[in-house]
C-alpha cells in the first residue's frame, strides 16, 4: 500500500536546503496520494509552496507538535512515512510513534561538528554532536538518507548506531530554457559565489584568492546570499585587501542572475550537496569547486567545471588564471554542466527515488512513550 508522506523541516535561514525541501514535496505529491509538509519557521523564510502538497507552517514547539500529530494520523488506513531531517528526527520519532521516520542529513558530518537539533522533550533548538544525538529514540529509525555520496559516507563512519544509510542526491529545478546571457563586457573574469556569510562556507578563501596581486585587476567576485555571522569580518577583509569583491545580497531568481557570470566558485569543505552548482549549470555556467565534501561529485573536472585543492590557496589562484586564459572553453563546460543537470539532478528523479524508499517501508507501532 502506498503510504501517506509527511515531510518535516525547521528553517533557521534562507538557503538551498529550504528550496530542496519544497521541491521534493511538490514533486512527490504528484506520485503519492497525499503529502503534508510541517514547516517550523524557527527563523528564516516562510514556505513558498505551490501545488498539491499541503503545507502546515508553525512558529513554535506547541504548534509543531499539533501539526505533526494531525499530519501523521492514519489516512484511510494507509501507513504513514515521515521524511525527516537531522534537526527534527528524534522529535518526529517521539511525536509520531505509529509512523516510519526516515531522517535526511544534509551535511557531511564529523565527530566534533555541532549540529543544531530539536530536543524531543523540550522543543528547544540545541547543539549536539552526532554521538550525542538521542540514539535511544533514533534506534527506531530503519534507514537514514544522505544527499550525496560524501554525506552518506560520513554518516556510515560517524553514526554507527544508524542501522542503514542510503544516498539520494538532491534534485534542483532549472529553467526550461537557458537564461539569456547578460554578462557585461568588463574584460574581467566574472566570478559568482552563492553562500550565506558564515565561517564554514569559507568565503574568506575566495576573497583572498580574488585579492591576489596576480588576479586583482583581472577578476571580479560577487557574493550572493544573506548576511550571516561573518559578514562584517568579510567586509573588513575586502576593505583591508582592496579585494575586487561585492556583496549582492540574497537572489531569488538565481539562475537568471548567474547568467551574467563566467563561472561559479565555492570553497566549503563540508558541503553536503552544493545546490548552487546545479543552479549555475541551469544557467549554462561551469563551476570551480574544492576537492572536498560533495563538491567533486557535482563537477567533472575539465568537462563541467574545475576542481582545485582546497588546502592550497595557490591552486585556486591558478585555477582562476586558467579560467581567465581559456574563456572560450568555459562556454562548452557550461553546456556540459547543464546537460548533466538535466539528465540526473532533476526533482523528478529525486522524488522517484524517495517514492521507492518510502514504499519499501512498513511502519510498525513502537511501544515506548515520551516522558512529559
Amino acid at each position: 500500500m502506498v503510504p501517506h508522506v509527511v515531510i518535516t523541516w525547521v528553517t533557521t535561514a534562507r538557503g538551498g536546503a529550504e528550496n530542496s525541501v519544497i521541491e521534493l514535496a511538490e514533486h512527490l505529491a504528484h506520485l503519492v496520494p497525499s503529502v503534508d509538509v510541517v514547516w517550523w519557521r524557527h527563523s528564516g523564510p516562510a514556505a513558498e509552496a505551490s501545488g498539491p502538497a499541503r503545507v502546515h507552517e508553525v512558529t513554535d514547539w506547541c504548534g509543531y507538535q499539533q501539526a505533526l500529530a494531525r499530519a501523521a494520523s492514519r489516512h484511510d488506513g494507509r501507513p504513514v512515512v515521515v521524511i525527516s531531517n537531522h534537526r527534527t528526527a528524534a522529535a518526529d520519532v517521539a511525536l509520531a510513534p505509529d509512523a516510519c521516520v526516515i531522517p535526511v542529513v544534509r551535511h557531511v558530518v564529523n565527530l566534533d561538528q555541532a549540529l543544531r537539533v530539536i530536543d524531543p522533550y523540550t522543543g528547544e533548538l540545541v547543539e549536539r554532536s552526532i554521538s550525542q544525538m538521542p540514539w535511544d529514540l533514533l534506534s527506531a529509525v530503519p534507514v537514514w538518507v544522505g544527499i550525496s555520496q560524501a554525506s552518506a559516507a560520513a554518516l556510515r563512519e560517524h553514526a554507527p548506531h544508524a542501522r542503514f544509510v542510503t544516498e539520494i542526491p538532491n534534485g534542483v529545478a532549472i529553467p526550461v530554457q537557458v537564461p539569456a546571457r547578460t554578462r557585461p563586457n568588463t574584460g574581467r573574469l566574472l566570478v559568482a559565489a552563492v553562500a550565506r556569510t558564515v565561517p564554514w562556507k569559507r568565503l574568506d578563501f575566495l576573497v583572498r584568492a580574488a585579492a591576489d596581486p596576480r588576479l586583482s585587476t583581472a577578476v571580479m567576485l560577487d557574493i550572493f546570499g544573506d548576511a550571516g555571522s561573518q559578514q562584517q569580518e568579510l567586509q573588513g577583509l575586502v576593505h583591508d585587501l582592496g579585494a575586487p569583491v561585492r556583496f549582492m545580497g540574497y537572489a531569488h531568481n538565481l539562475p537568471q542572475r548567474l547568467a551574467g557570470y563566467d563561472v561559479l566558485a565555492t570553497a566549503a569543505l563540508q558541503e553536503g550537496f552544493g545546490r548552487c552548482v546545479i543552479d549555475a549549470a541551469g544557467a549554462g555556467i561551469p563551476s570551480i569547486v574544492p576537492n572536498a565534501g560533495a563538491s567533486p561529485e557535482l563537477v567533472i573536472d575539465g568537462l563541467t567545471g574545475m576542481v582545485y585543492d582546497p588546502h592550497d590557496s595557490g591552486d585556486l589562484v591558478a585555477t582562476f588564471t586558467d579560467a581567465m586564459l581559456n574563456r572560450h572553453e568555459l562556454t562548452a563546460m557550461g553546456q556540459s554542466a547543464r546537460a548533466l543537470a538535466e539528465a540526473w539532478y532533476t526533482p523528478g528523479r529525486c522524488a522517484a527515488q524517495y517514492l521507492t524508499l518510502v514504499v519499501g517501508q512498513q511502519p510498525r507501532p513502537r511501544p515506548f512513550a515520551v516522558a512529559r
